[in-house]
């Protein structure tokens, strides 16, 4: 990857704080480097700024995100109650299937876990809120409905993963209608001996009583 200086520092920082979880803890400011684009001395600075405002810090010469970032994580929603609105269908979701559950929203060019709940099986996903999903999962596809392949698509806006994007995983996904014309997504994974389609119907129960809830919440704001 080419280095080449940031657009600017706060474009450089977040360069880096989206990098630094996945950087190890060796020739940590090299992989930096690489994985950002940036030249060396430039992440050595952003580093230094970025624990002077308590972004980062450093331990036995390891940087890492600071603790004080998961409060502010937490506050981050499309619309006011939806994490918390949405955290309990899921919740309901996971002890009905057993299933993984992700409710993703877009965010600009990507796509985000807004919340992410692990389940009974071991699989080969990151499983934690804020987690960026790859534009070919089925959570990203049923959020750009034209883009989803006719073998990878069902009816009523869903979409599945059938091991397309991570060998043993499986994944069942529908829209999730927010209010002011917002969208999100409701998906299921599972391990593929157990096929994430076999929970349509509780994963569209689910997204439908999301959707009422969301509802009734905006009429009472």
């Amino acid at each position: 990857m080419a280095e080449r200086e940031p657009r600017s520092v706060v474009d450089g920082a977040f360069r880096v704080l989206r990098a630094l979880p996945g950087s190890g803890p060796e020739h940590q400011v090299a992989t930096l480097a690489r994985a950002t684009g940036l030249p060396r001395p430039t992440v050595h600075r952003l580093l230094r700024q970025l624990r002077e405002s308590g972004a980062v810090e450093l331990q036995n010469g390891h940087w890492h995100l600071a603790a004080s970032l998961l409060g502010l994580a937490q506050q981050v929603e499309p619309l006011t109650g939806l994490r918390g609105t949405a955290s309990k269908a899921m919740a309901e979701l996971r002890e009905q299937t057993g299933a993984a559950v992700s409710f993703v929203v877009p965010s600009e060019d990507s796509f985000v876990a807004l919340e992410m709940l692990p389940g009974r099986d071991a699989l080969p996903i990151d499983a934690r809120s804020g987690a960026q999903m790859p534009a070919s999962t089925a959570a990203a596809m049923v959020l750009t409905p034209g883009r989803i392949p006719a073998a990878r698509r069902r009816s009523f806006g869903a979409a599945v993963d059938d091991e397309q994007v991570l060998p043993g995983l499986t994944c069942y996904a529908v829209p999730v209608a927010l209010p002011r014309g917002r969208r999100a997504s409701l998906q299921v994974a599972t391990a593929a001996h157990r096929p994430a389609e076999r929970l349509a119907a509780p994963v569209h129960h689910a997204a439908a009583a999301l959707e009422q809830a969301l509802v009734r919440s905006a009429d009472r704001a």
